[in-house]
Order: structure tokens, then sequence, then C-alpha cells
């Protein structure tokens, strides 16, 4: 991510471009208004989401919700999209392929000019451009995207990895054209591999109707293998063709397996196998059925989650961070903590996934190392990891502390309609104006006089994890001992 704190801005519109990149939801009000109109007219967004953003029918249920309150259903669709830290510049080519124009226009002066070319050469050669841009010469808004996420392809960039000196010999190890099978198999040593045809047959030939999800990595399908039921990631390249980039997105993949081949909790996404003989390298996951903390939380079409539940969530989580910080000399940070991440299982038990940006910290408690790029998603990150680069434990305990928050207020982190549109904002502000804690829990499920001092209890938590200075966090170890302690219902 672009290497600031919260005073550094990443650049202003004007009439002849911009010269950074900006994500969708920090698009200008005024702009996004006119696109929304644009997009809802003929139902232009439903062509953008299910054709070009790789969603599906059934993701569109809360859109549908929100069009019958009479809401604008384009913007559902953008905040959804911008939850997953895609950006103007993405949506400007997709529109491209779309030869919408007229929303193309909208937007126009949010992007670089190199991107204008788009509309006045009416059908141009999109995969020329994006490879003509040398990653290297990104804007730093650019590089700071997250990839690993998590419901849609992304279209312009495969997501960065954190590099390290100690990590660039690793992150060579990945060829241009596809993955080092010597890496895999190195990575691999506990697991079976898997051949490519029994993971065909899985899923009946990568059937449309198998797919559980896709980004910037490629699809999940579901499957069963063996008389088990599977979660079945196919890395595809996508995007830019640029070599360099798909050296770093393939790393993400061998960053999975080398750490949940050599994570075996309670907590983790337990991986079954890979598969390296096929047209795509495959990582093979027990498939969790109970989905993720993102679509239990925020899908309407889903019972609420109760209280016992969303606390018995946060703890296996906080179970599942200390083993990964603590189970090894140096502990590995899993740097991306929320809860599209978070799977469940048919009871409701939490299982940390998506490792794809994973890396181990310093060996020492209490300190941190300074990395050379940032990466994760902005409201799940705190200020000394973007701002300077300073990775630590206290960078999962700061995004755990979100997901609290997420928890027990049912809010997104990140929500361009609230006042203070990050959560942690809105929960300190709330805090400061003594708001009672009736008025901050989710509304969607009653809660008696247990469960709110229990909520109480976790916003108080949350506000530890979040706050200012790492030094001030506490270590995961100290967050789980609460729990066990104070937390229960």
């Amino acid at each position: 991510m672009q290497k600031r704190d919260e005073k550094i801005t990443r650049g202003s519109s004007s009439s002849s471009g911009v010269n950074s990149d900006i994500y969708l939801y920090e698009m200008p009000a005024q702009e996004r208004e006119l696109l929304c109109r644009i997009l809802d007219e003929n139902d232009v967004w439903r062509d953008l989401a299910l054709n070009h953003m790789g969603y599906t029918k059934t993701d569109l249920q809360e859109i549908k919700r929100q069009m019958q309150l009479g809401n604008s259903p384009a913007d559902e669709l953008l905040t959804m999209w911008g939850d997953q830290n895609h950006t103007v510049t993405e949506l400007f080519v997709l529109l491209s392929r779309m030869q919408q124009y007229v929303a193309m226009t909208a937007i126009k002066d949010l992007v670089s000019r190199q991107y204008h070319r788009l509309i006045y050469s009416g059908q141009p050669d999109i995969s020329l451009l994006l490879k003509n841009q040398k990653l290297e010469d990104k804007t730093p808004a650019t590089e700071e995207r997250n990839g690993a996420g998590k419901s849609n392809a992304k279209i312009l960039n495969c997501p960065q990895s954190l590099v390290s000196n100690e990590n660039n010999e690793e992150q060579e190890g990945a060829s241009s054209a596809g993955m080092d099978i010597k890496n895999f198999t190195d990575y691999a040593s506990t697991i079976p591999q898997i051949e490519y045809q029994e993971l065909v047959e899985a899923t009946n030939n990568w059937c449309d109707k198998s797919i559980l999800g896709k980004g910037g990595f490629g699809t999940v399908y579901k499957g069963t293998w063996k008389f088990t039921a599977v979660a079945i990631k196919k890395i595809q390249y996508r995007g830019t063709g640029n070599a360099e980039a798909n050296k770093i997105q393939m790393q993400q993949s061998l960053n999975e397996l080398r750490y949940l081949n050599s994570c075996r909790h309670d907590n983790i996404l337990p991986l079954y196998g890979y598969s390296i003989n096929g047209d795509e390298p495959c990582l093979v996951y027990q498939l969790m059925t109970g989905g993720s903390l993102e679509q239990r939380l925020f899908s309407k079409a889903q019972e609420p989650l109760s209280w016992s539940q969303r606390i018995n969530i946060a703890k296996g989580t906080a179970r599942g961070l200390q083993y990964l910080h603590t189970f090894k000399e140096k502990p590995l940070i899993h740097g991306d903590i929320k809860p599209a991440n978070i799977l469940l299982d048919p009871c409701c038990q939490p299982r940390i996934g998506d490792f794809g940006l994973a890396r181990e910290g310093p060996n020492a408690v209490n300190t941190a190392m300074e990395v050379s790029r940032v990466y994760g998603t902005k409201p799940y990150l705190p200020a000394e990891f973007l701002g300077y680069r300073s990775l630590s434990t206290k960078v999962d305990t700061f995004s755990f502390g979100v997901v609290l928050f997420e928890l027990v207020t049912g809010l997104r982190a990140y929500d361009h309609k609230r006042t203070h549109k990050f959560l942690t904002k809105h929960i300190m502000s709330a805090c400061a104006e003594n708001v009672s804690i009736d008025q901050l829990l989710d509304k969607t499920v009653p809660a008696d006089g247990d469960t709110k001092k229990a909520c109480s209890m976790m916003i108080n938590l949350g506000r530890f994890c979040t706050a200012d200075r790492a030094e001030d966090r506490p270590e995961m170890v100290k967050v789980l001992s609460f729990f066990d302690t104070k937390i229960c219902l």
C-alpha cells in the first residue's frame, strides 16, 4: 500500500486526470451519485456485476433488498465491490469493456490520463495498455492494494505480497511463466499431490454452478474428492499479463501452501492437498459449509448469528492468531485478518484462511521490522503499518480489534455513508460521547443484560486492540486469556 499515515492524501482529481489511483470507497460523492444514476438506467449495474465483476445471482440478494427499499442498486454494488479494495481505475477498465462510455466520462477525472484513451479510441487494446504499465512504475496507491480478496476478480493488478530483505530470494523462486514445481514440492512435503483429473471430476469439469467465489488468484470451486466435500482453488493468471505481476501472484499461492502446510490447528483452515500436473496449479481445502464470517454478518439472506456464536467466533479467531504468533520461534503474522478470511464450519467454529499475505515476523517479543511494501485491507490496518511499513504481531491485533467491533455492531469496517467512515473512528466517537451499549449493538439480534455486559467488554477489548500506538496493544495471548476469564455467555 501507499506509504503514508492518515495525513497523507492520495491525490486529487483535476480536468487533466489524476496521477494516483483511488479506491471506490474514496470516490467523491458528486461523481459517485452521477455514476450510480447512469448504471441504474436499463440495469447496467446488473450486467456489470454478473458478467464483469464475477458475482453470482445469489450474491445480489442484498442489492435486490436495497432496490425494494427504494435505494440505488448501483450504489450498493459499488459498496460491495469497494469493500474488496477495488479502485476507480479497475472500474473504469470494466466499463470500457462494456462500452459504457457515458459512465466512463462521469469518472474520467478520477483516473490517470493514460486510461483516457479507452474512451476516445472506442475499442482500445486494453491488454496492450496494461502490459505496458510496468510494475515498478505503478502509483503508490496501486501498490497498496491487497488482493487476497476474495469474492471477485482483480482486473488490473495481481496482489502485492510483502517483500522484505529476508524474503527476496524466496520471491524470486517463482518463475514468470508459472510456478516452480520444486517450490511446490518443497513446501508440501507432508500433504498429498493430487491428480488434476481427479479435481476435474470433483467439480464436474469446473462447472460454473460449483463456483464459490473469485479473486485475483483465480476461482474457488466446491467439489467432492474421495467422498469428501472440498473447496478447490484453481490458480489462474488474471489482468496484466505482466510477468512480474504473475510471479507475485504465484508467490502468494506458494505462501499459502507453505504456511497452511506447517500450521495444524483447530482454528486454522485445513489444507488437504495440491495439484501441479494439469492446466493450472490447484490447492484443495476442507470445505467450510458455514461460509465466511463476512457472509454471515452482512448477508440479509442468512439467519443472523446469535450472541453466543459471535463470542465463540471471536474467541476461536483469537486462539488461532495466538497460535500463529507463538508456535515457532518467529511469529507468523497473517496480515489480512478480516471477516472474509474467517471461515465457519457447520457449527460456526471459525477457521482462519487465506495465508497469501502471511510473513514471518521478528523473533523478539514486542519488536517490529520495516518492510518494503505494505499489503492488506486498509480499514483493518494500523497507522504505523500504513504510514511507516512497520510490521509486527500488533498488526494482527489491530485487525482483530476491528473484527470485534464488526461482531458487536453488525456494521462494516468501512462505510462511506457514515459520518465516521472507518468503524474504528465510529466506535471511538461513540464512546467519547458516552453512547449507551444499546445503541451500538447489532439490532438484528435481541440482547439481554448478560449479553450487553459481554458485548460491552468486547467493545472495550476492541478499543484496547486498536490503540493508536502498537506498544499499547496486547499480544494475542493476552487477548485470548481475556476471553477465557472475562467474556462468556
